[in-house]
């Protein structure tokens, strides 16, 4: 029932999205979703990352990076790695974790064709982030600026998935992105750079599946 009505209602922000007038949201109504029955080795998705500059429900994005994939594996030559202008005061806390400073900043891509880029990646596929919250509100946010109409995103959350798969870790440090991929032996990447970031979360979602049983399906994965 539950996966019925999510599907439901994921068709229904689809046709919100088509009937906006908006080519680019046409095109991202009209892709081939899959189906959350289908097994995630058929998948199609869609690793990302953002860097902001602070951690405010309006934070300014810095940062996106993103690349596709499936079970098969990760074709880097596909990967997407943006500075997004900004000319605003940026707080000095954040500056010092990802080390994208006012005058970089001001140098960055144009936000619109950055989320007009992102908008023909995320169609037709899953988006995979660890603490895919974060990157769903930005993307409501972002699309609703641009395009007046927030796209429906359709998601799994590697953050989320490791608690399933390893319920009983104390407190959150566990959790976080290098110590859980540590525990599936996985190389340790520089953070808070957001492609790098993007790569590291694809690379545990397809540790984690390595896991599970190979019939497992993505309606079992998304949105836990």
């Amino acid at each position: 029932m539950r996966e019925a009505f999510r599907s439901w209602r994921f068709a229904r922000a689809l046709r919100a999205c088509a009937a906006q007038g908006d080519e680019r949201l046409t095109r991202y109504a009209a892709a081939d979703w899959p189906a959350g029955d289908m097994a995630m080795a058929d998948v199609s998705l869609l690793a990302l990352d953002f860097e902001l500059d602070g951690l405010s429900k309006d934070a300014h994005l810095l940062q996106a990076g993103w690349l596709p994939f499936d079970a098969r594996g990760i074709d880097l030559r596909a990967a997407q790695s943006f500075d997004v202008r900004s000319r605003r005061t940026l707080d000095d806390d954040a500056v010092a974790i990802h080390g994208i400073g006012e005058q970089r900043a001001r140098a960055g891509e144009g936000i619109g064709g950055v989320v007009d880029d992102l908008v023909g990646a995320l169609a037709g596929r899953i988006m995979v982030a660890h603490g895919a919250s974060v990157e769903r509100e930005v993307i409501s946010r972002v699309t609703r600026a641009r395009y007046g109409h927030a796209i429906p995103v359709r998601s799994i959350c590697t953050l989320a998935l490791e608690r399933k798969l390893n319920p009983n870790l104390v407190g959150n440090g566990p959790y976080r992105l290098a110590a859980t991929r540590k525990r599936y032996g996985l190389p340790d990447y520089g953070q808070h750079d957001a492609l790098s970031d993007a790569l590291a979360a694809a690379e545990l979602l397809l540790a984690q599946l390595s896991r599970m049983p190979a019939a497992t399906r993505l309606g079992s994965l998304e949105r836990l």
